[in-house]
């Protein structure tokens, strides 16, 4: 069992006010009884002295007295002494000569041996003396012996009086009682004024260890708002104090951590940027070579296979071989055209765009394809920036067509393809959604890579969606694709407007370079 601070503080401090007021009250009746016994002391001898004339006015030397009714009258005299038990008259010599009865209320005390030892010590002494005695029975008694003297001062007798410490016994026990409630009722104060104390104490601790609990948890707005004048007060303000360093501390390190983390995704995309340039350059470069060298000999093969097919009759078997070479000749020189296009970087000419205008174009002019036959097409026009969008026209309408032809063949017969255009902050936003199957997210990013597609075999080279990428950066735009909302691909395709912050990486209307 874990004993914690305030039950610690609660018990020591208890104890201690227990032992204080226990203490106290002990000192206080030893002191009261003593200064009882004291005052007992005093008017006994007091009384001793005040009835030793009239007891030998009544005795006149005779024991016992002849004269009764004086001795009752005495004895009534001597009962106005509550605590008198009895007396005694002595000779010098410490012979009895006379032992009153035992006045009322004293009946059951036993008789004293007169003979002690120190009986005749005190008689010699000449002068009143007090002895405090215990009888058989536990009682206590006062025993006073007062010397009487006679006209010429010699020691004629000595009376004992016998005093009981019964009032005295009552009230100290009274006394005691009062004190024993008195110091119950102390003591419950004190243990009520312990535990409030050890509560009052305990309390900002107690605070103060949730508080470090939170702080531990990661919760560094905790702050302990019951901030007092001591130490304790003091400590809950420095826990304020390292609480808002702390916090202060993990917004920096977080705001650093943020910084390090955009610089790391700019400096990855850069990367990227640069891995996929200088691959798409020896690509280009290969491309420019191989389509150089082979597109001569297959323009010759194509046109010796045309020359060849006219002079041939229309029920000539051969027809067919040489309508297939010219088929396969006219393919590669699309193949050698596409690597050629590919592989060009030409600057282009920059001027303003009219971008709704642009894509009505493209969309008229596609419409009345056979491949858009079935195809439900429509265009969601955005604002007119006027000169604000920048670019080449012929590259853009190219990276149009291209875009649109890829998503009326991945639609097929039916289907629809949405056009829209929308401002982003400073981006123009041109979102081409179809129906077709989508991208899958595997493939998301391949598909921009030179000599890959999802077409069938023949249907297309792989170049176009890398030739599209390419243009949009070089205006300084991005390429990417998506989910569209009703299923199939998204691609997403944003242009900056005039007045966006240059950088190295944009193409040249809107760079430093």
């Amino acid at each position: 069992m874990r004993i914690t601070l305030g039950k610690k503080l609660f018990f020591f401090t208890s104890c201690l006010l227990v032992a204080v007021l226990l203490s106290t009250f002990l000192v206080l009746a030893r002191n009261q009884a003593r200064l009882w016994e004291d005052y007992l002391r005093s008017q006994s001898l007091a009384f001793a002295r005040l009835a030793t004339p009239e007891l030998l006015k009544t005795f006149r030397g005779v024991f016992p007295p002849q004269n009764q009714a004086n001795l009752r009258q005495v004895l009534d005299f001597l009962g106005l002494n509550r605590d008198l038990i009895r007396f005694s008259l002595l000779a010098p010599t410490g012979r009895s000569l006379f032992d009153s009865p035992d006045l009322p209320g004293f009946d059951d005390f036993p008789p004293l041996d007169t003979e002690e030892h120190s009986l005749s010590r005190r008689l010699q002494q000449g002068e009143p003396t007090v002895q405090t005695l215990t009888l058989s029975d536990g009682r206590r008694v006062l025993d006073v012996l007062s010397p009487a003297f006679g006209p010429t001062g010699e020691h004629i007798l000595s009376v004992r009086y016998l005093v009981s410490y019964a009032s005295v016994d009552a009230r100290l026990g009274e006394v005691r009682n009062d004190f024993l409630r008195i110091a119950l009722l102390s003591i419950c104060g004190s243990l009520l004024l312990a535990a409030l104390v050890a509560r009052r104490v305990t309390r900002p601790l107690s605070e103060l260890t949730e508080g470090a609990r939170a702080v531990a948890r990661g919760e560094l707005e905790t702050r302990i708002n019951n901030l007092r004048g001591d130490e304790i007060g003091t400590l809950a303000g420095a826990f304020n104090e390292m609480a808002a360093s702390l916090l202060e501390g993990r917004t920096q390190l977080t705001e650093k951590n943020r910084a390090l983390s955009a610089a790391n995704s700019e400096l990855r995309q850069m990367q990227e940027n640069l891995v996929r340039t200088e691959r798409l350059a020896a690509i280009g470069q290969l491309a420019a070579g191989v389509s150089h060298e082979i597109d001569n000999p297959v323009g010759i093969i194509l046109g010796y296979a045309e020359l060849l097919l006219e002079e041939m009759a229309e029920g000539d078997s051969r027809r067919a071989d040489v309508q297939a070479i010219i088929e396969e000749c006219r393919r590669c020189r699309r193949i050698t055209g596409g690597l050629l296009g590919f592989a060009r970087t030409s600057p282009g000419r920059w001027e303003p765009v009219a971008l709704n205008a642009m894509i009505s174009q493209t969309i008229a002019s596609l419409k009345p394809q056979k491949l858009f036959k079935g195809i439900e097409v429509t265009f969601a026009p955005g604002p007119d920036w006027g000169g604000s969008l920048m670019g080449d026209a012929d590259q853009l309408r190219q990276v149009l067509v291209n875009l649109m032809l890829n998503a009326a063949q991945a639609t097929g017969d039916a289907g629809t393809l949405a056009v829209e255009v929308r401002r982003q902050e400073a981006w123009a936003v041109i979102e081409i959604c179809d129906s077709g199957p989508g991208v899958p997210l595997e493939l998301r990013e391949r598909i921009f890579e030179p000599f890959f597609s999802t077409k069938a075999k023949g249907e297309g080279t792989g170049l176009g969606l890398s030739v599209c990428r390419r243009l949009v950066e070089e205006h300084g735009g991005k390429l990417s694709v998506g989910d569209a909302p009703g299923g199939g691909a998204r691609f997403r395709l944003e242009l900056p407007l005039a007045g966006e912050e240059k950088c190295f990486d944009k193409g040249p209307i809107n760079s430093l370079g």
